[in-house]
């Protein structure tokens, strides 16, 4: 990877208390976050695992708003339905009421990771370990890419006619999480399928969370625990170090405020990046 650049970013805040969160996402119709608590093992089983409601400001309204999940992960809001994925499941909750509507099972899913909706209310879900996006649609689980090309991918998000990807790396051991290489931001074509790396196809790193920014992207690597830019021509810039396992991150983009969860320190952090 290139020599990155250094950019300042101020705090905003931090909230505490939070049991391994792992996906902060701003629902901008209700003006809240919600945070997803893995709460033990983030492939058990224990029904441990719960989503906290914060406002705007980042208190927490709603510590356990849902509860009795197993661990919780990424999440997307869309018609009124909140998507989460959790291990083998995907969880649909009334984003409004807090209430679990239905559990769609994933057969030979492993580690379901992260949540993105297209325009047609297509649902894609992440599988880090077997290497695979799933989808909801019209009521019906499906598979729509799985394999090295995708190189593991952990957060999703739809740009566009595009799927956005931001993978671990390849080769990843089930085991140990360990990979041949760094991971990269890849890009698929809805219609076509065909994978891409963005720009350069530069590798920057364990890649977790992504948000659209600009022309670009952030994301997070959680292993180092640092938070990038990275360009459409795919050079990353080092925005912020020293998060403890910095996972799914959320971004407010009317007031350019990232959420930040901290798997490995309990907490969230925001980060303004107007000012």
């Amino acid at each position: 990877m290139k020599a990155m650049l250094f950019t300042l970013v101020l705090l905003a805040g931090t909230t505490a208390g939070f049991d391994k969160p792992e996906s902060a996402y701003w629902y901008a119709p209700g003006r809240n976050w919600f945070v997803s608590n893995v709460a033990g093992s983030p492939v058990g089983k224990d029904g441990n695992g719960w989503i906290a409601r914060l406002d705007e400001s980042g208190k927490v309204t709603s510590e356990k708003w849902v509860s009795g999940l197993n661990a919780p992960k990424g999440m997307r809001a869309h018609g009124g339905k909140l998507y989460v994925a959790d291990i083998d499941q995907l969880r649909i909750i009334d984003v409004e009421k807090g209430e679990l509507l239905e559990s769609v099972p994933y057969e030979g899913a492993k580690f379901l990771n992260d949540v993105a909706v297209g325009s047609d209310g297509t649902v894609y879900i992440s599988d880090m370990i077997t290497s695979k996006i799933h989808t909801w649609s019209g009521g019906k689980a499906g598979t729509f890419l799985e394999g090295e090309s995708i190189e593991h991918p952990n957060g999703i998000l739809i740009d566009g006619d595009k799927l956005i990807i931001a993978a671990w790396g390849p080769g990843m051991d089930p085991a140990s999480f360990a990979t041949t290489s760094p991971g990269r931001v890849l890009t698929v074509d809805l219609k076509t399928k065909k994978v891409t790396p963005l720009g350069s196809g530069a590798r920057v790193g364990n890649l977790d969370g992504i948000e659209k920014r600009g022309e670009g992207y952030l994301a997070t690597d959680y292993m180092t625990g640092n938070l990038y830019e990275i360009s459409a021509d795919g050079s990353a810039k080092l925005l912020r170090d020293g998060f403890v396992n910095g996972a799914d991150i959320g971004l407010d983009p009317a007031r350019g405020l990232l959420a930040v969860p901290e798997m490995g320190a309990g907490k969230v952090t925001f980060i303004d990046l107007e000012n």
